[in-house]
């Protein structure tokens, strides 16, 4: 399972009671996300719950898009054939 690397919130478990009170077992599971943080040595990716990066403990790593590369352009010859016409 996951684990926020910031606050630690993991994993809890208790029971799910259903309407006629039978128990079975629960987990409940945090809200974390993989993403890109800045760190002194660089940009690192971790797992991070949503209520670290809503209440900015975190800062996320800028995303660099790179200019799209250009496909070589490829024609196609397509020949056509003439249509066959059968006459009955």
């Amino acid at each position: 399972m996951a684990k926020c690397s910031v606050c630690g919130k993991s994993v809890l478990f208790g029971n799910a009671v259903s309407h006629s009170h039978r128990r079975s077992n629960k987990m409940f599971k945090p809200n974390v996300k993989r993403v890109n943080i800045q760190t002194e040595t660089g940009n690192k990716r971790v797992y991070v719950c949503t209520s670290c990066l809503r209440s900015g403990k975190v800062q996320r790593a800028e995303v660099v898009k790179s200019a799209p590369v250009a496909a070589p352009a490829v024609e196609a010859a397509v020949e056509t054939a003439p249509a066959e016409t059968t006459e009955a």
